[in-house]
């Protein structure tokens, strides 16, 4: 009777088998027969079902030929588990991905989607009211700009009129040094005029 194989190597064998590699690959790969690989593989058919494992082997040949990785493969069933967690169907999501795809920004919009998704959950709003929120906001925002406008001519004219005061109170501050009084510039405008 043949030693037995090091859980290793089937470990091995196993993960060559499902990654699409061929019998005598495997064989080669791993310093063993490929009636030890067949045995191995047989072994593993027996605790799932025929249809199951020939199944993953034909995705894990597909995937290879691809280009994918198991890791890849595995990253899209993870995608997919978050797709049916959604509820959207599969029609739904192929077109987003081509809306995505044919965008002329797609991680600009990628990025918007991520906002109004954490803007929906951080102010416990519903996506049915958010364009109303956003409107609300907009409204909000019109009238802000509007109040400091409005201000800003109340400050504007206030400054006109401090200005004319302290051009009064420099022309009173002389009119003090050359001992005239503001009454007598007065009286000198009179005469000025009637001259």
């Amino acid at each position: 009777m043949p030693p037995p194989i090091d859980a290793q190597i089937r470990g091995q064998v196993i993960k060559e088998w499902f990654s699409g590699e061929t019998r005598d690959e495997i064989a080669a790969n791993n310093g063993i027969a490929a009636g030890t690989v067949s045995n191995i593989i047989n072994h593993l058919k027996k605790g799932i079902d025929i249809s199951e494992f020939n199944s993953i082997r034909e995705l894990a040949v597909f995937s290879k030929k691809e280009g994918m990785t198991l890791s890849d493969v595995a990253s899209h069933v993870r995608s997919n588990n978050y797709f049916k967690k959604l509820g959207a169907n599969q029609d739904q999501i192929e077109t987003l991905i081509a809306d995505l795809v044919n965008s002329p920004e797609p991680e600009k919009l990628i990025d918007v989607a991520n906002q109004v998704a954490h803007l929906s959950r951080s102010e416990s709003i519903r996506l049915e009211d958010l364009e109303k929120h956003v409107k609300q906001k907009r409204e909000e925002k019109q009238m802000l700009e509007d109040e400091i406008n409005q201000r800003r001519l109340i400050l504007e004219s206030t400054d006109v009129e401090i200005q004319t005061i302290n051009e009064y109170n420099q022309l009173k501050a002389e009119l003090m040094m050359h001992h005239h009084s503001p009454e007598e510039l007065d009286k000198l405008l009179t005469v000025l005029k009637r001259f």
